[in-house]
């Protein structure tokens, strides 16, 4: 294996994480958490794992949202932080927590109350959270993520339901 595929593997996991971190309050624009996560490459989804781990103990034994949960992956990072018992402790479950959920996730759920499962079904295709998140519509339109989570449902409902190609007896009422 090469430094490429070591990366991409590095990349694949933080992405698994990067919620729940978020979900935490971890500011993973920091300069100094940047700098911890593109160093540490041993271990990576195991200290990533225990750091959110003991975030969670902490908030639930403190009784309120960690205090500086941006040092704390920090520290984690470099000290190379490895449960001991991590296979007992840890499940992907966890991940399921609603603040660890990406906003696409988010937005999809709230979709289905919002419009009904049914409707939004029939006019929404995916929500894709890559670079630049959007909702892709089944008519072939695109919405940006952020836009489609300030506008109304009645908006989205009819942003969905906008034909997007002219329709065969149309187009035969111009040419005739």
């Amino acid at each position: 294996m090469d430094y490429l595929d070591d990366e991409q593997i590095k990349q694949e996991i933080f992405r698994k994480y990067k919620y729940a971190l978020k979900g935490l309050r971890v500011d993973l624009g920091r300069a100094d958490v940047v700098e911890a996560l593109d160093q540490c490459f041993d271990d990576f989804e195991s200290i990533l794992q225990t750091f959110i781990l003991w975030a969670i103990y902490r908030e639930k034994e403190d009784n309120k949202p960690l205090q500086y949960p941006s040092a704390g992956l920090v520290q984690a990072l470099q000290e190379r932080w490895i449960s001991r018992n991590l296979n007992a402790s840890w499940s992907d479950e966890i991940l399921a927590d609603p603040r660890f959920e990406s906003p696409g996730t988010t937005w999809w759920k709230a979709a289905e109350e919002g419009l009904g499962r049914d409707v939004r079904g029939r006019l929404i295709a995916d929500v894709v959270e890559e670079v630049h998140p959007y909702v892709l519509f089944r008519n072939g339109l695109t919405l940006r993520l952020a836009v489609a989570m300030d506008w109304e449902w009645s908006q989205i409902r009819d942003y969905g339901e906008r034909e997007t190609r002219p329709q065969a007896a149309s187009l035969t009422r111009m040419i005739g």
